[in-house]
């Protein structure tokens, strides 16, 4: 399998629920939305490398309970190969631009600085939407005011970014069995890439439509609100993982600004 439909397979399993097991599972979306806050806050405002470190392992033992390990390896793979190529080229620049061992070491360790924030704030996010029910992330988005029209379509336009990666990956696989070649010259990439595009916007088309008819027949957007059947209880574990989060960031946040 090529890097390409690596990174493509990676991408569309990021934003797809898939475990019930596990305590994340079991924990009310509120709760995972006060570990992506704290994560952010921590992340952001925290400077020292050693404590962003303790915080991304943390958070992947955490993750660890629910999601295999395969799962979040290839989220990390994912990520290093979008911005290998920042990497890359900040390096590149840095060497060229300035001469002194100084100032390549610094960037070098802002580099890595930059890198565990963005993996540290990605796993978390990565929990959220792995552990977390599309239906609930919509009920609690309208529970705190967000209209559910909203909510379902910020929940639908998430799982396209799956779909559509899957959809592309197939098209690849067809198109390939068929004879299409898109390694060779500058052209024929060109052509290739032509033949891979089109049958992927008509079958995103022909999902849009599908979905759009299937929500029109249910009565989708009739009324402005809405009751739901099945509805998310806020439990005693709940709190003590907030205050377990809110507690480790500000301690973190303590000892790292």
């Amino acid at each position: 399998m090529s890097l390409a439909n690596l990174y493509l397979k990676n991408v569309s399993q990021i934003f797809v629920y898939y475990t019930e097991k596990g305590f994340l599972s079991k924990l009310h979306p509120l709760s995972k939305i006060v570990l992506i806050f704290t994560t952010i806050a921590l992340t952001i405002l925290c400077s020292k490398i050693e404590l962003l470190l303790l915080t991304l392992v943390i958070l992947v033992i955490l993750a660890s309970t629910s999601i295999d390990l395969k799962r979040i390896t290839s989220l990390f793979l994912s990520l290093t190969m979008f911005v290998l190529p920042m990497i890359f080229f900040s390096l590149i620049y840095t060497s060229t631009n300035y001469r002194s061992l100084y100032k390549v070491m610094e960037t070098s360790i802002s580099i890595a600085v930059a890198m565990v924030r963005l993996l540290t704030m990605s796993i978390a996010f990565y929990i959220f939407f792995i552990t977390t029910k599309p239906q609930s992330i919509a009920r609690v988005l309208n529970k705190i005011g967000i209209p559910y029209k909203y909510s379902y379509g910020f929940i639908i336009a998430l799982r396209f970014l799956s779909v559509i990666s899957s959809d592309l990956l197939e098209i690849i696989s067809i198109q390939k069995t068929r004879g299409l070649s898109i390694d060779r010259n500058f052209l024929d990439r060109v052509r290739g890439y032509i033949a891979v595009l089109v049958p992927l916007i008509i079958s995103t088309l022909n999902r849009v439509d599908e979905i759009t008819v299937s929500l029109e027949v249910k009565g989708f957007g009739l009324k402005d609100s809405r009751s739901y059947l099945n509805v998310e209880h806020f439990e005693f574990f709940d709190v003590l993982f907030i205050f377990f989060c809110i507690t480790l960031a500000s301690t973190a946040l303590y000892f790292g600004i």
